[in-house]
């Protein structure tokens, strides 16, 4: 009965879904190699990294609006619409995090201290984990709005409490970071309030993927 009546539906949102998260996986990696180089003050390249990255982020805002945009007034969706622009929202705002970390690192070229910079790397990869997950979560997400099984929606579920796994270590690892350079003797606070608030974008992009996860946990609840 279920899967007669989804074929009412005019246009899923999934496709489009979709395509943004795909640019998200992509930019995971570019972004670990900017900030690669960032710490190498190989500038030219990063600045080429960062581009890269800004490029993205029009794709996936393009996209964005191309779901908005496609969405009529009465158009029949297998979940309430505003749950569905408020997911979308944070699923941009996990993009627009990578964006913001780059645009940061760009405006002031700061050294990260030697025994701090595995805690930075260790943040980073804690956030590509999370850029890493999105795709998934969507593309279970639409395989249970396809067919309403409760195997898929296991899958949805399992994807959810993974993203919040990886958003619990980044926060941990933040946490730390954040106290570490406090207590960190730098010649001028100026440094120390670049390196606290890069942390703290860093950890935005976590953030924003288990706010993404949560709304995806809330379409899919019955």
């Amino acid at each position: 009965m279920r899967t007669a009546f989804l074929k009412l539906f005019r246009q899923s949102p999934f496709p489009g879904l979709l395509k943004h998260a795909d640019i998200i996986r992509e930019v995971a990696p570019i972004y670990r190699n900017a900030f690669m180089c960032f710490l190498e003050r190989n500038t030219k390249e990063f600045e080429n990294l960062h581009n890269k990255v800004i490029i993205l982020e029009n794709q996936g805002d393009v996209i964005k609006r191309n779901i908005r945009g496609h969405l009529p007034r009465g158009v029949l969706l297998p979940m309430d619409k505003f749950q569905l622009f408020a997911y979308l929202r944070e699923q941009d705002k996990v993009l627009d995090s990578v964006q913001n970390v780059l645009h940061w690192l760009s405006y002031k070229q700061n050294s990260i201290p030697t025994e701090l910079v595995d805690d930075f790397l260790l943040l980073v990869d804690r956030s590509i984990y999370s850029l890493k997950a999105i795709y998934p979560m969507v593309s279970a997400s639409e395989s249970y709005f396809s067919t309403f099984s409760e195997e898929t929606r296991d899958m949805v579920k399992s994807a959810i409490r993974q993203i919040r796994e990886y958003e619990f270590h980044s926060d941990q690892v933040e946490r730390k970071l954040i106290a570490d350079l406090f207590e960190y003797p730098f010649e001028r606070d100026i440094m120390a309030f670049h390196l606290i608030r890069l942390v703290e974008y860093i950890g935005d992009i976590s953030n924003h993927a288990e706010n993404a996860a949560d709304m995806m946990r809330a379409m899919i609840a019955r």
